[in-house]
């Protein structure tokens, strides 16, 4: 299995911090230029993802564990299943998810040890990965604004300790990653500007 997929970005970040505006703006940018496309996020919109998402609202209650191997069950799906990440690598498209296993990695180690999701998480890394570093205190202001029901881990006090989470996540990345952080006071333009300047296939 390849530790690092060529052709394959990744943006994380906290519940907040503009992941899902990036990967549409970056789409549209890298569609311009020619390149073949594709979005995506985690939890997919598969049946394991649904669910996911309704234990992330509050609707489902299940283990911690078993949580984890959901959100594992659903990110092998995503890369190796049909019309997954792998296959729309080998078909030529630039593959851009809103997030990957480094969420599971800052989100999940509250109640499990990081060990045992470093474990069930032996996927391969994107060649290309961007983390959008907003302050938690901004995060929450954009979540109340947006409005709606918020998920469970949308609370300033777990977001530091999930942004801690996420830079110890990053330690340890294979040296053909392209990593790439993102100061969280720039604005919308200019952080996609910024992220496209240092994307490694541009």
């Amino acid at each position: 299995m390849k530790k690092v997929i060529d052709g394959f970005l990744v943006l994380e970040g906290l519940d907040g911090a503009g992941t899902t505006t990036q990967k549409e703006r970056i789409e549209k940018e890298l569609t311009k230029r020619g390149f073949s496309v594709m979005t995506t996020n985690e939890p997919t919109s598969g049946e394991i993802g649904r669910l996911i998402r309704r234990v992330l609202k509050g609707e489902v209650e299940l283990s911690e564990i078993s949580v984890a191997y959901l959100f594992a069950a659903d990110r092998a799906e995503h890369i190796y299943g049909k019309d997954g990440i792998i296959e729309n690598i080998e078909k030529s498209r630039i593959v851009v998810s809103d997030r990957y296993f480094y969420s599971t990695l800052a989100y999940q180690s509250f109640e499990l040890d990081i060990s045992k999701i470093r474990e069930i998480n032996n996927f391969p890394h994107p060649k290309d990965l961007v983390f959008i570093d907003v302050e938690p205190r901004i995060c929450i202001e954009r979540i109340d604004k947006r409005g709606g029901e918020k998920e469970i881990f949308e609370k300033e006090s777990l977001l530091e300790r999930i942004r801690l989470n996420y830079l110890k996540a990053f330690e340890n990345l294979p040296e053909d990653v392209n990593f790439i952080r993102i100061e969280g006071d720039l604005s919308i333009e200019e952080t996609t500007e910024r992220i496209l300047e240092r994307l490694s296939f541009l």
